[in-house]
Formats: structure tokens, C-alpha cells, sequence
């Protein structure tokens, strides 16, 4: 096959508090990398990165996007990845993917929520990790400070290989540490710099961050670890040899410094990814399963070939696009398949496309490393496992998304929208895995579920887009439940004739109360053939086919038993069908006889902030009828444990977003249900009554 090697590509994914510069870093990777002929803007529309139309009419990153670079002999991948917190799923897949996560702070914001969780993600898969300290060219930019911050708050092994020079309106270019030379530019995204001695002013600093680097460099060998501790010399080509073991083993975290929009510091940046970022032999083997065994894929081309699936994509004018990471083997386009190792399918391939965010180069052969996309696989879906058939004996381990935690119930415009709504829908889920939709059967909404108001208003927008779907949204209506707190008994007796066989049928019934969560008994103590057995199974079905629709609110009744213990029957007139409305009689009656009450689900809810907000949270939870259960320190976050009924959690996402600046999170499942406030009950039944009525 081809010459390309595993060992020349570099892959990274590109993350940050939106905001921070991510696309601009990119856009100004590709023009200096000669791919454009100028570079683009977030503000104009039309960096290369943010092409979708939603991206370009709100300004920001909704979506990974892949860039690919060639560059004196290496293959770069960049994975822009979105740094708004309703799409933080994108930025896990993202991470997950890529031999390096290179996180983006702003010299000015300093770290904000989604630079933590774009570092919380980077430990979670254990992923080498780069900082980019942006924006340094803009007024009040402090890189001492914010690289103390990420020092303190993330890692004392983030090391500075660039040093700014100046600040601000000052800002004119950056010292390669490890070089010792300085690079200075115009501000005028030209990219074009010149190069010449550290200026004497800042020799002392450049001396000690390099001292630092060397310190930590070589402890990845003990030859050179013994020949720093003797007082010996290490010379730079020593330093360059364990550098890249360094960064790889998380021992060095590199810290550069830029401006991407004034193009200062990205030339520099690109070659020490070419010349340091470790490729996929240097991150080496990582695990997949076959079962429960365990199984080390290494990433060499005359190994079985395997990748993962990692987004899906609908495009305009190609279909369906399907983004692998290759983790072992090679393969050719031409006359092989691919095999879904998750869905037992085998595909044919039409191309293999090294993607610059919407457009695609074709290439016939892929290898261990590359991140590419395939057209129109039909059954590949995020977090398979796509190999050739019978060649590799695994899997990998799933993607993780997060949970959603905003819903709304959507209805469809039009008799037409509606017949179009489960295909969009599906098409959507597929792209979106962070994403859910349920019909349902309680209630009979259709709810969509996201991480914020954001995330699903994109999601109607795309659907209107692209599918011709108009929807409207609503708050979500609570599943409530009725239940009895008392024993009663109720007869049931329907009888009606009108010439020819009549209709007669009569039961007694006794509800009782059940304990919550132990749902529906029937029993039957029927003796001496008061009620024929051959209709007490119609007795039964009544009363779980009545169940359904309580007589308190329409809503279904649980935790009760049933006991038929009586009744009578006529030899002609007698039917299953009589016995059943029988029993509808005695079950409204003995309901409404047995002190009926409303319940609602009542969620365990988990909440992330930082301290400051804790006075706050608990004061929220109060006002939503919550209870606090608990509260326990994560490192510098307190994770506060609650209860709250579901009722008033529809719009948590949002009010947690402002109490917080943003900087909290939840989860939540639910736990069980408990009975309604009265006062609050009586405003349910009343309004679901007149919605009844409304109805008729």
C-alpha cells in the first residue's frame, strides 16, 4: 500500500470555554499552513471550521469539526471541538479520539466552566494534554497569571515551551524555549516573523522555564537522569530525543503562548506539534474487549485492521458521513468491505475522504492513526466498531455521553409535519448521541431531551432546515399517578335490556391500599359460583384496562389490590363484556370511596458547583419543594445531593446556568413516587378537568 507511517500523524482535539479562540486557532493553522488563501472569521461567518448554518448565525461551534493538514512530511488532524456547554458530549468524543487534547485559555478569561471539563474529560481517558494560553494580544492579557491558575487548579506538570513577548497592544511575538530563539511578527495575520536572540530582558526567564522542561524531560531516562543529577550539560538534541516520551507520558504538559487572530505564534506552534506531539506508536497500545476479556490493540499496519466510530454526520450533497479513528491495521478502498463488528453487517466501501471541515479530499488507502470519514455506511452509528470481516476478534469500549437534562414536549405544526416527525427524528438521533426522544404512552407527549435550551432549539432549527419540519415545544406534563390511602367496597351492577338478549352483569369489589411502588393485585375469593369463573378473567382485564385513567384526574391508579369477592349473574344475559362495564361501575365508585390522592415523581438529583454557590443551591432546592440529602467535596468542587419532584425540574438546566455563571452541573434519575401537596393537587385535578372539558 501506500508510504504513510502511523508514526508521522498527529492528532489533537482542539477544546475550551467558548470563546477562548479554538476556530480562529484553526483557521489560522490552515492559512499558515498554506490550505487558505485568507484566513476567515467567527464574526464573518466563514472560517472553515464553523460551516454549518446554525454555527455561522450564532457565532459558535455546535459541532466537531475535522481539519486535516499535511505538513513537511506528517499528517495533522485537528478535531475543533465545541466549547458551549450544551454540546459538551462533542468535546468527550473528541477527546476520546485524538492522541493529544490541546486546551485553549484565554490570557484574559483565564479558566472558565468548559476549560475544566475539557481537562476533567482529558483525565478521564488519560489523553496527554496541551495548553494554548490565546488571546495574548488583547488588552489585560496576564499569561503569568493564568499560567499559575492552570498550574494550580490542573497540573504543576504544565510547563511553558513558549514565552510571550509583551502583552496587550505589546504583544509581538513568542520565545521557543526549548530553541532559545525568539520569533517576532506584525500584528497583522500575515503569519510572516522573523527570528533572532532572546532579548536580554527575559534570558533570566527563558533560562528557567527551559531548566524546568529539562528537569522533567529527563526522567524518562535514567542515562540522562544520572547525567543531569552529575552537574553534566544535556544538550538539545538529547532533549529533543525524551521530550516527546515526556509529553506522551502526561510528564510534560506543554504551554504555549499566541494571538491566532493577529496570527503570532502559530507557525511555531505547528512544528512543535510535528516535532513533539506524540503519534499513535508513541501513545501505543490501548484496550478493546472481546467479551470480557481484555484484549491491547497496537497500533501497527500489519495488525487486523479495526477503528471506531465516533460521529455521524448528515451532509447536503454526499449523504451520510461516518467519522472513524483507525486504530490498527490499513486498508484499501478499492474492492473491500467494511465490517460493523456491533451490528453484524457487512458494507461497501464508495471512498475513504480526509475532511477539511466540510469538504472532503478522497483517499484510497487509510492506515493505523488517520481519522478520516466514509460515505453512506448505513449502519454505522456512534460507538461502533468497524473492522474487516473475521479479521479482528474485538470491540471498543462505547463513547460516553452525557445525560440529557432539558426536555420539552414538541407538537407537530401541521398533519404533514407530523408524518415527516419520526424520520427527521431518527435521522437527528443518529448525529447526536447526547440527544433523546420518548413518545410518551402516559402522557402522549412526544419529549426531546437535551442538555439546555440552546442545544434544543439548534435541534428544532436543523429539523425545520433540513427535513421541513415545524414544531412547536411545550413544558412537558408530569406523569402523576393516582393511588387510595383506605380500604373500601363498591358494587358494581350493569344491567340493560332493550328486546333480545340483554346485558346483566354484577360484582362486588374491595380495594385496599398497597404499599408505594408494589402496583396492581387481583385477587379473587369468589365462592360458590356467585360470578361464573369463566367471567372473573373479564372482572380482571376491567380493571387493569380502567386503571389507566383514574377517576381522581384521568391519571393512572397503582399501589392498590382488587379482591372480587361477590357478585351474581343471569344464565342468558350474563356476557364478558357486561361483567367488564360491572366493573367499571364498582371501580369509579370504590376509587372515589377510598380517599384517593395524587402523586408525582420525585427525582434524586446530583448537583457540581463550586463552593461559592452553595448558599444559593440549597436555597433554590427549598423553593422547589426539594430536600437536600447531602452534600460531599469533590477536590475544589462540593457535589450537593437532593430530591425534588420532577414538576419543577423542567427548567433546572436553565436556572442552574444563571445561578451559577454557568459554572454548575447536574444530573438526575428518578427515585419514586410520593403524594402531592393538597393545595397543589386540587390546582391539578382542576386544571386537568377543564382540559377535559375543553376537549369535549
Amino acid at each position: 500500500m501506500g508510504t504513510r507511517r502511523p508514526e508521522n500523524i498527529r492528532s489533537f482535539a482542539v477544546c475550551a470555554h467558548g470563546g477562548a479562540g479554538k476556530t480562529s486557532l484553526v483557521e489560522a493553522m490552515l492559512f499558515d499552513n498554506g490550505q487558505i488563501t485568507r484566513m476567515g472569521s467567527v464574526q464573518s461567518g466563514n472560517t472553515v471550521s464553523d460551516f454549518q448554518s446554525e454555527e455561522q448565525k450564532r457565532q459558535i461551534s455546535i459541532s466537531t469539526s475535522l481539519l486535516t493538514l499535511e505538513r513537511k512530511g506528517n499528517t495533522f488532524y485537528a478535531l475543533d471541538a465545541p466549547g458551549y456547554a450544551d454540546f459538551t458530549g462533542e468535546m468527550s468524543a473528541a477527546i476520546r479520539v485524538a492522541d493529544t487534547a490541546m486546551i485553549l485559555v484565554s490570557s484574559v478569561g483565564g479558566i472558565e466552566v468548559q476549560t475544566s471539563r475539557a481537562w476533567e474529560y482529558a483525565e478521564h481517558h488519560n489523553a496527554p494534554v496541551a495548553f494554548v494560553i490565546s488571546k495574548m494580544d488583547r488588552e489585560n492579557a496576564d499569561f503569568e497569571k493564568v499560567l499559575a491558575d492552570v498550574k494550580s487548579q490542573f497540573s504543576q506538570n504544565a510547563l511553558p515551551v513558549f514565552l510571550p513577548i509583551g502583552s496587550g497592544e505589546k504583544f509581538s511575538g513568542i520565545i521557543d524555549v526549548i530553541k532559545n530563539k525568539a520569533y517576532t511578527s506584525k500584528p497583522d495575520g500575515s503569519g510572516k516573523f522573523q527570528e533572532s536572540d532572546v532579548p536580554a530582558d527575559l534570558a533570566a526567564q527563558v533560562e528557567k522555564a527551559k531548566e524546568a522542561i529539562v528537569e522533567a524531560a529527563v526522567e524518562m531516562e535514567d542515562s540522562l537522569m544520572e547525567k543531569y543529577l552529575e552537574g553534566e550539560s544535556i544538550s538539545d538534541s538529547e532533549l529533543s530525543g525524551v521530550l516527546k516520551k515526556a509529553i506522551a507520558a502526561r510528564r510534560i504538559m506543554p504551554v504555549f503562548a499566541n494571538s491566532a487572530t493577529a496570527n503570532i505564534g502559530v507557525h511555531q506552534l505547528l512544528d512543535f506539534i510535528g516535532n513533539y506531539f506524540p503519534s499513535p506508536v508513541d501513545i501505543g497500545a490501548i484496550d478493546a474487549y472481546d467479551g470480557e476479556r481484555k484484549i491491547q490493540v497496537e497500533p501497527k499496519l500489519d495488525a487486523p485492521f479495526s477503528a471506531l466510530c465516533f460521529k455521524v454526520m448528515a451532509d447536503a450533497f454526499v449523504g451520510k458521513l461516518s467519522f472513524l479513528r483507525v486504530y490498527s491495521g490499513e486498508l484499501s478502498s478499492e474492492g473491500n468491505n467494511i465490517y460493523n463488528v456491533n451490528r453484524n453487517e457487512d458494507e461497501r466501501i464508495s471512498s475513504f475522504k480526509l475532511m477539511n471541515g466540510k469538504d472532503g479530499k478522497d483517499v484510497k488507502e487509510i492506515i493505523a492513526g488517520d481519522i478520516i470519514a466514509i460515505p453512506k455506511l448505513s449502519s454505522a452509528k456512534v460507538g461502533d466498531t468497524l473492522a474487516t470481516k473475521g479479521g479482528f476478534p474485538g470491540q471498543f469500549a462505547p463513547i460516553e455521553f452525557p445525560k440529557p437534562v432539558y426536555s420539552v414536549a414538541v407538537i407537530a405544526k401541521s398533519r404533514a409535519d407530523e408524518d415527516k416527525l419520526g424520520n427527521a427524528i431518527s435521522r437527528i438521533l443518529e448525529e447526536d448521541c447526547s440527544l433523546t426522544f420518548e413518545k410518551n404512552a402516559e402522557t402522549r407527549d412526544n419529549v426531546l431531551s437535551g442538555m439546555g435550551d440552546m442545544h434544543i432549539s439548534i435541534v428544532l432549527s436543523k429539523m425545520k432546515e433540513r427535513y421541513g419540519v415545524d414544531l412547536d415545544t411545550n413544558i412537558p406534563q408530569v406523569p402523576y399517578r393516582e393511588t387510595i390511602r383506605k380500604m373500601s367496597e363498591a358494587q358494581g351492577k350493569h344491567k340493560k335490556q332493550s328486546g333480545g338478549h340483554g346485558q346483566y352483569g354484577d360484582v362486588y369489589i374491595r380495594y385496599r391500599p398497597l404499599e408505594r411502588g408494589e402496583g396492581f393485585k387481583f385477587i379473587d375469593s369468589v365462592v360458590g359460583g356467585a360470578v361464573p369463573r369463566n367471567f372473573i378473567p373479564a372482572v380482571e382485564k376491567g380493571l387493569r384496562e380502567y386503571m389507566t385513567a383514574g377517576p381522581l384526574a384521568g391519571f393512572p391508579v397503582v399501589d392498590f389490590s382488587a379482591e372480587l369477592y361477590y357478585g351474581s349473574y343471569h344464565d342468558v344475559d350474563s356476557s364478558e363484556m357486561s361483567f367488564k362495564l360491572a366493573t367499571r361501575l364498582s371501580f369509579r365508585k370504590g376509587i372515589m370511596d377510598a380517599s384517593p390522592v395524587l402523586l408525582e415523581p420525585v427525582m434524586n438529583v446530583e448537583v457540581t458547583i463550586p463552593e461559592q454557590f452553595m448558599g444559593d443551591i440549597m436555597g433554590n432546592f427549598n423553593s422547589r419543594r426539594g430536600r437536600v440529602m447531602g452534600m460531599e467535596a469533590h477536590g475544589k468542587l462540593q457535589v450537593v445531593k437532593a430530591q425534588c419532584p420532577l414538576a419543577e425540574m423542567f427548567r433546572y438546566a436553565i436556572d442552574l446556568r444563571s445561578m451559577t455563571s454557568g459554572e454548575g452541573s447536574f444530573s438526575m434519575e428518578y427515585s419514586h413516587y410520593e403524594e402531592v401537596p393538597g393545595d397543589l393537587a386540587k390546582k391539578i385535578i382542576a386544571a386537568h378537568k377543564k382540559e377535559e372539558e375543553d376537549d369535549e
